[in-house]
């Protein structure tokens, strides 16, 4: 992180310290939700906005790495479309609870804890083979 970012980093930190010391003086605690999910909706564009300008400076700068990048979205892409097509997308006594009432926003709900199910396992996996490998390496 550069010079700017950890100037940009610590400048949120601040802001979202004083937000939560506001919340506790005034004594309502559901006073700053509706704000949090704002900030969290702002933050996250302007999250999505530094990834999207950091891939294109990494593509621009290195175009021998874009197809490994490129297979490693596609392979996201290609997970994310068998978890939606897996989801049954029932809608359970608990999702109308939420105002689920479409099949469609509940498949979608299952797909998103299905995608979560399996990149959590295939994270931990993969941190198992790489360290069981080490072991026999060394």
């Amino acid at each position: 992180m550069g010079k700017y970012g950890k100037i940009i980093y610590y400048a949120i930190v601040v802001v979202l310290v004083l937000i939560f010391f506001g919340m506790i003086l005034s004594g309502k605690d559901y006073e700053g939700a509706e704000m949090g999910l704002y900030i969290v909706l702002g933050l996250g564009v302007i999250g999505l906005i530094a990834i999207i300008f950091s891939t294109g400076k990494f593509l621009i700068e290195n175009p021998s790495n874009a197809k490994k990048m490129l297979i490693t979205i596609g392979s996201v892409a290609l997970a994310c479309l068998i978890c939606y097509v897996v989801a049954p997308g029932n809608l359970s006594p608990s999702y109308e609870e939420y105002g689920v009432t479409s099949k469609v926003v509940s498949k979608r709900i299952d797909m998103g804890l299905y995608l979560s199910a399996f990149l959590t396992f295939a994270a931990v996996g993969s941190i198992l083979i790489s360290e069981g490998i080490s072991l026999f390496r060394d």
